[in-house]
């Protein structure tokens, strides 16, 4: 899921960070609109779904020197499906972040190293997971309006059902543009390598199936026969999979500061991926949240 609060940090330039108040309490609440909330391969499994999501932060920055600060962060964010209410989760995570600007020119570079820990709880028990993500980034301004980020992410989460562990590691390339004092136009391009969880339909009902984990009954183009299935509670029918595959996404949003503290921010999330048994998906994530900033 896109994390709207995120794009508060763009309402404070970076070489502000340790020079503001050392504490902030992040308000986001937004809606979405998912259109294949299954990632499923095939046209028949295809569902979309509105979520509405609810999110609150604190953070807390320490300087360590006048080119470094670090940050401690903590959040919990809620988002309810109107119709697949299985899908429903509650986030709860904790941040720290190392960041360095051994330059005070206007461009320097600046070098940012995150880690997090979340704590992910579904309606459907299958889904819970808990796991770490380590960003390594790097940033500067080019002019006063256009600014660039690149990074490196590393996912490991681990969750109660085999299918929903995920791991992977994804590349990205943003860019920021500033159409006015208080309008900015963002693009991040990401490449995407790891595990994802696919789910599909059976031709036939879920209870007259022998048993929680069958084999033979229903697969997606690509699958082994011989895989077992596993029933996916949050989908009428359902079976889940878990599939190796690479993705390619498009991010494009812009984000309006109603003031120095509050803003609104809307985007399009874009993503297509393949996988290694010739199963491929895409879908779009649209979003629009209001974003405040308390300090």
């Amino acid at each position: 899921m896109i994390k709207s609060s995120f794009f508060m940090l763009l309402l404070i330039p970076l070489n502000l960070l340790a020079a503001s108040k050392p504490y902030s309490f992040n308000l986001n609440t937004g809606i979405l609109y998912d259109d294949n909330v299954a990632r499923a391969v095939l046209s028949q499994d295809i569902e979309s779904d509105t979520i509405f999501n609810l999110g609150f932060s604190a953070d807390y920055r320490l300087p360590q020197s006048e080119h470094s600060v670090l940050l401690f962060a903590v959040g919990i964010d809620s988002y309810r499906y109107q119709d697949f209410d299985k899908l429903s989760s509650t986030i709860l995570n904790t941040r720290v972040d190392y960041e360095i600007q051994p330059g005070h020119e206007f461009t320097s570079p600046w070098y940012l190293i995150s880690l997090e820990y979340s704590l992910f709880n579904y309606s459907s028990s299958l889904r819970d997971s808990a796991g770490l993500s380590l960003d390594l980034s790097s940033g500067k301004r080019i002019t006063d309006r256009i600014s660039i980020r690149a990074g490196l992410v590393f996912e490991n989460y681990s969750a109660d059902a085999d299918e929903f562990d995920i791991s992977n590691k994804r590349i990205y390339l943003s860019t920021d543009y500033k159409l006015s004092s208080s309008s900015i136009l963002y693009l991040t391009l990401a490449f995407t390598d790891g595990d994802t969880a696919t789910s599909t339909t059976d031709q036939t009902t879920a209870s007259s199936k022998p048993s929680r984990d069958i084999r033979n009954a229903h697969h997606i183009p690509g699958e082994f026969s011989s895989q077992p299935l596993r029933m996916d509670d949050a989908f009428k029918n359902g079976f889940v999979y878990k599939l190796d595959t690479e993705s390619s996404s498009i991010h494009l949003g812009h984000n309006y500061a109603l003031s120095s503290h509050q803003s609104i921010d809307t985007s399009a999330f874009y993503y297509h991926s393949d996988s290694f048994g010739a199963d491929t998906y895409d879908g779009i994530i649209l979003q629009l949240s209001y974003l405040h900033r308390f300090q």
